[in-house]
């Protein structure tokens, strides 16, 4: 099957393309049993057009399972195009997906190629599905089932030819029985169902990736050979990446960037002891359900995840005092999107600030938890 290494760079938003063979220098890892079985899952479908649906957490690498699915399959050599689907839009989503006409709306100057005409003869990943809108969902059914797109402005329907994978660290069964994902979409992307493990999950990767982020940063920063000390290694084994292989990256470019010899230590990693979470997909008053969820039921396994509800909880408050109360700049600090904080507030009964209405300040009642005004919900 030839998978002896693969994917360690996690996902990073907005929209990109690849296009023909990597670099011989884009190395990667695969070590771990379960991701194994993922890629040869991936290998089993890569020849055919069959749509896949690749869940996980955020950061977790499902964007190189995708990647690495087209470049097995016979569209390698041409585009592969991946679209954060949560960064896009309302009002422009379709534009962006299906391309508009020259004066379809104000500012449509000229017309422009979607997303999907872009992938023409490649493979389209729409990261972050569960985002996007019933409407939009009911439009990108039809192209499924039709192979056409129209653009915004216009009634002429274009054929394309396109391999579509979507990714989601949502529970899409879980939406669709809410009414929040049309259930015949799901069964339109779910061809082959594939779950990319946390970091937290397959920890025989950790030091290997981190390895290869030295290597990678080394040669872009213009440093020799970089090493890890032993006390920097077990500080990497024993954390809970909540970033996944995304924060396992950035803690190593900016441990190289404030190393100014060869071995990296534990000085110049700053990572958080209270991480945040894989968020539930479900409301708070559900148990909490995770993506991909590892062994369970062991003797302290409640201990366990009520400690790590803790920190989270207090890694959430942290963030949102630094943050002044603002919740999109704490989802940046925390490095989730501004949904997923949202859940997260929602799943520990925090109350969200509210404005002042004669000061405009961030304001919870007469008795924060902590000083932008942020408080537990009694009840629990």
């Amino acid at each position: 099957m030839g998978i002896t290494s693969h994917y360690a760079d996690g996902e990073a938003p907005g929209a990109r393309e690849t296009t023909g063979a990597r670099d011989e220098t884009d190395e990667h890892v695969v070590i771990d049993p379960e991701m194994r079985r993922v890629y040869a899952e991936l290998a089993r479908v890569a020849a055919t057009q069959l749509p896949v649906l690749v869940l996980g957490e955020t950061g977790s690498g499902k964007e190189g399972a995708a990647e690495w699915l087209h470049q097995q399959s016979g569209r390698a050599r041409a585009r592969f195009v991946r679209v954060n689907c949560a960064s896009l839009s309302e009002s422009m989503v379709e534009s962006e997906l299906f391309g508009h006409e020259r004066g379809a709306f104000t500012g449509a100057v000229a017309e422009r190629e979607g997303y999907f005409a872009a992938a023409h003869g490649g493979t389209l990943l729409l990261d972050e599905v569960g985002e996007l809108s019933l409407r939009v969902q009911a439009k990108l059914l039809r192209v499924l089932e039709t192979g056409e797109i129209v653009r915004v402005g216009s009634t002429r329907p274009r054929q394309v030819d396109v391999r579509l994978v979507a990714a989601t660290h949502r529970d899409l069964r879980m939406l669709v029985a809410r009414g929040e994902f049309r259930e015949d979409l799901y069964f339109r992307l779910d061809g082959l169902s594939v779950t990319v493990p946390s970091l937290r999950q397959r920890r025989s990767e950790i030091l290997a990736l981190a390895q290869l982020f030295l290597r990678r940063t080394a040669r872009q920063f213009g440093r020799p050979p970089l090493g890890l000390s032993e006390a920097a290694e077990a500080l990497l084994r024993d954390h809970l990446w909540p970033g996944n292989v995304r924060e396992l990256r950035n803690a190593i470019s900016r441990a190289v960037a404030l190393c100014s010899g060869t071995v990296l230590d534990t000085e110049h990693f700053a990572l958080a002891s209270s991480p945040v979470l894989p968020v539930p997909s479900g409301p708070p008053d559900e148990p909490e359900r995770d993506v991909a969820p590892g062994p369970r039921g062991g003797p302290n396994a409640g201990d366990m995840r009520g400690e790590l509800r803790a920190f989270e909880l207090a890694r959430i408050l942290a963030a949102l005092e630094r943050a002044g109360g603002n919740q999109t700049r704490a989802a940046s600090l925390l490095g989730v999107s501004r949904r997923t904080l949202t859940n997260k507030l929602n799943a520990h009964r925090i109350a969200r600030p509210r404005k002042d209405a004669k000061t405009g300040a961030s304001t919870s009642g007469t008795r924060p938890a902590v000083s932008l005004g942020v408080r537990r919900v009694s009840g629990e």
